[in-house]
């Protein structure tokens, strides 16, 4: 597992199907910002804290991610994986991952940790995925 240091100047990452490669989700309301995910069929655009910098921990389908510590927040959404392709993606578009998975829908957890030290650039996310049987 390897930590990616994303630019998140827009304040999105993405989890897309990277065989379809679709377009981002443009339509963005309050509530998409409040619940830190917007998404399409295909792709899934993530919202860490702050406007600097975040540091992705990206994780295989089935691989969990060990810590004491608690979550910040947490976000369950899904995806479909059309392709059998499954990437995580930094702004703009520049591919961070890739999973070769079975076709079909996935369950995305999105977790943020330590958002009291955004500032310090402490903070971190980490995103896991479940096939969605």
């Amino acid at each position: 597992m390897k930590t990616h240091t994303i630019d998140s100047s827009y304040r999105q990452f993405y989890v897309a199907d990277a065989g379809l490669d679709p377009d981002a989700p443009e339509d963005w309301s309050d509530q998409h910002v409040r619940q830190r995910y917007n998404g399409l069929a295909n792709i899934v655009a993530l919202c860490p804290e702050g406007d600097m910098t975040a540091r992705v921990k990206s994780f295989a389908p089935g691989e969990k991610y060990q810590s004491e510590l608690e979550p910040d927040f947490e976000v369950r959404t899904q995806i479909t994986i059309l392709s059998g392709r499954l990437g995580v993606f930094g702004w703009p578009r520049e591919a961070l991952e890739e999973y070769c998975v079975q076709p079909g829908e996935y369950l995305i957890y999105f977790r943020g940790y330590n958002l009291c030290q955004v500032s310090e650039e402490r903070d971190f996310y980490t995103v896991e995925f479940e096939h969605a049987a």
